[in-house]
């Protein structure tokens, strides 16, 4: 589900990308922005990396379980999902020559999210495909002092980027419960 809403964004950002910027190539590469090895993980520059920052439970939302009747009548047992948000960074990783172009493409990212009110549902994200029925970003900002903390948790030095959390995936496994017949007086 996470993955889904991840290539969802990125597939639509980059469409908006192209038609604002009249270009053809992809400018969105979900990627972290360090190896593991601390080696930059990026290898094309000039790019917006797209990279999960976090997930955290949403606990606006009910996760009770119940019962669902079946087509004939009996009960089973439904275990409700566990909706989570999302923590993304779009960050701009451009060569210093084209500093500014990057500002210009985090701004375009900012406006991406503006223009549909930050919200994503299947009629205005195909491929969302019914999978995900609604999500909602919100953009996130940060204290100076608490900049430095995140980057440093990256692993990386700073790079102009914007936080968006984008909520509510709901993750679901569809667990095989035996029906529970109705018991009727007789």
């Amino acid at each position: 589900m996470i993955h889904e809403a991840v290539a969802a964004i990125a597939g639509e950002l980059n469409r908006f990308l192209q038609s604002k910027h009249n270009i053809t190539e992809e400018k969105v590469v979900m990627s972290s922005i360090i190896n593991l090895d601390g080696s930059i993980a990026v290898q094309e520059p000039d790019k917006i990396v797209m990279t999960l920052t976090n997930i955290e439970m949403d606990k606006t939302q009910s996760n009770v379980g119940g019962y669902k009747q079946t087509p004939r009548g009996n009960y089973k047992k439904v275990k409700p999902p566990v909706h989570v948000n999302i923590t993304i960074l779009f960050s701009a990783y451009f060569t210093s020559e084209n500093y500014l172009e990057g500002l210009k493409f985090i701004s375009s990212v900012i406006a991406f999210f503006q223009s549909r009110s930050g919200a994503f549902s299947p009629q205005d994200t195909p491929v969302m495909n019914g999978v995900i029925e609604r999500m909602q970003a919100e953009l996130i900002s940060f204290e100076t002092r608490d900049l430095s903390n995140f980057w440093g948790l990256m692993g990386s030095k700073y790079l102009p980027s914007v936080v968006y959390k984008i909520k509510t995936l709901p993750i679901k496994h569809d667990v095989l419960y035996p029906e529970i017949p109705v018991i009727k007086k007789t």
